[in-house]
């Protein structure tokens, strides 16, 4: 079983809701390191779908370094995407923003179009290198808000500078959004993690899947280890409530 050993071996585990909310994963095909092909990209859909996911967010990468995918060709495989659910999985909806690689540029290819935010709303999802200070992830976080956007911090846990509290909240008070992944519990950081989740610090979890082989562990598990470890109430939240309040919609 993933994330260790249960509390109560002996309890049942917690039904998993349908009706997850993941917002970072590479499953759109052909635009950056995740699905290669139009079939891996529903098979991976069909996974995502059962594990509980009902609204699911592609966020294929922006980072002009690695990758800069035409966004004619992520309009093109979102549209054969949408097509596949309306007729397998009609209880689905699927959005559409890229992960974006924080750089001098960046709001420049934002206003332009070149990358968006998540869905219809105005969080990006914001990517450092590992190695990037919390001075600069506060210069971008500055920027960003000051231009109307929120910045929802991918995968945390990954972040070697972001490990003060104090650092942290900061973010929080000038308006971050984070979002850990599903296998956040298994890292090094997992007991900063830990304390985040039960202090209501983090807003997302995601499993920032890229395919079959290449995946955190499933969205579907780690909700349970949420209910078990911190409460139905804050599993509702990291993986229902507060992803859905970012894209603007409701069940």
């Amino acid at each position: 079983m993933l994330f260790g050993k249960r509390k109560n071996a002996s309890a049942e585990p917690p039904e998993v809701p349908a009706g997850l909310c993941n917002l970072h994963c590479h499953i759109l095909f052909g635009v950056d390191d995740g699905a290669k092909t139009e079939e891996q990209m529903y098979e991976l859909i069909k996974t995502e779908y059962s594990f509980g996911v009902r609204y699911l967010c592609f966020t294929p990468h922006y980072n002009p370094a690695l990758f800069e995918p035409d966004p004619e060709g992520i309009r093109s495989a979102f549209e054969l995407a949408k097509s596949y659910v309306a007729t397998n999985y009609a209880d689905m909806r699927l959005f559409l923003g890229n992960e974006v690689f924080m750089r001098p540029d960046t709001l420049d290819r934002l206003r332009d179009g070149s990358c968006k935010p998540l869905g219809d709303s105005r969080t990006v999802l914001t990517e450092f290198h590992p190695s990037t200070s919390y001075d600069e992830m506060r210069r971008y976080t500055v920027g960003l808000i000051g231009q109307g956007y929120t910045p929802l911090f991918a995968h945390i846990e990954r972040y070697d500078k972001l490990d003060d509290i104090d650092d942290i909240y900061e973010l929080k008070s000038l308006g971050v959004k984070l979002q850990i992944n599903t296998a956040a519990f298994e890292s090094s950081r997992r007991k900063l993690i830990s304390r985040l989740v039960e202090q209501g610090a983090i807003d997302v979890i995601s499993d920032d899947r890229h395919n079959r082989t290449r995946g955190d562990p499933p969205i579907s598990e780690c909700y349970a280890y949420v209910c078990e470890h911190f409460g139905e109430h804050a599993a509702h939240a990291l993986f229902i409530h507060r992803p859905m309040g970012i894209l603007n919609i409701s069940p």
